[in-house]
């Protein structure tokens, strides 16, 4: 947003369904370890598994990007090319042993990208974007902030906000004029859109959303700046008082 840009604090929750999926696939790999080290028929230690597994993991990547997030594909085994190479040089079978431990750190991989997918989905589930309470959870001491010179003397009717919350609706920014002002008009003739950013309210706990929220000139709409994307909703009475809003 353009204007004056400020100092501030979020409270970003931690988001729980990427903890448990990282949990998740951290204990899939170390089961995985044990199981083939239990079901070895030549011996090898366990820290030498452990370490063939690890070593597995490395691999050449193609980056790609899914339901915003980035993702890293692996293509080629460099850990178990690496593993094979220094088992040739070894001598009673090495290769047999370290084999099941590197492919299993390869596969690994593609085991995390899997979950990782999976939890995407469910958060969106758990927690979605089109919803405006999943950013707005708690509002008890929510304040409102002025970010821009053309900003009128409001203040937040907080009780509004606790009637219109249920009734905003996700909508679509279609007039691009407001930003045309701001890029390319004077700045004394500029007039900001979104002139208040919304401070002290949180987004649902365990959703990990770190979001920015402004507020319209109207008060009758909340912009919601997220690291990848921006959510618009929209209400049909203002959460503003002052400043000739009724």
């Amino acid at each position: 947003m353009e204007g004056i840009y400020l100092q501030f604090s979020l409270h970003v929750p931690m988001n729980v369904i990427d903890l448990v999926g990282t949990v998740l696939s951290w204990g899939i790999f170390i089961y995985f370890i044990y199981y083939f080290y239990q079901k070895q028929e030549k011996e090898l230690t366990l820290w030498k598994a452990c370490l063939a597994a690890f070593a597995g993991v490395i691999s050449f990547n193609i980056n790609t990007t899914m339901f915003h997030t980035d993702l890293s594909l692996p293509i080629l085994p460099i850990g178990v090319w690496l593993l094979l190479w220094y088992a040739s040089t070894r001598k009673n079978g090495a290769w047999e042993r370290y084999r099941p431990f590197a492919w299993l750190g390869f596969l690994s991989n593609y085991v995390t990208i899997v979950i990782m997918i999976l939890s995407l989905a469910i958060h969106n589930l758990v927690f979605p974007k089109d919803d405006l309470t999943t950013f707005i959870a708690n509002y008890e001491h929510a304040e409102l902030m002025a970010t821009h010179p053309s900003a009128d003397e409001v203040i937040l009717d907080v009780e509004r906000l606790e009637q219109q919350l249920p009734l905003f609706e996700q909508s679509s920014l279609m007039d691009l004029s407001w930003y045309e002002e701001i890029a390319y008009g004077e700045r004394s003739e500029q007039n900001e859109q979104f002139p208040y950013m919304l401070t002290g309210t949180y987004t649902k706990w365990g959703s990990g959303l770190p979001a920015i929220l402004y507020v319209e000139r109207d008060g009758k709409g909340i912009l919601i700046e997220l690291p990848d994307e921006q959510r618009y909703f929209r209400a049909d009475d203002s959460v503003l008082k002052g400043g000739g809003i009724e």
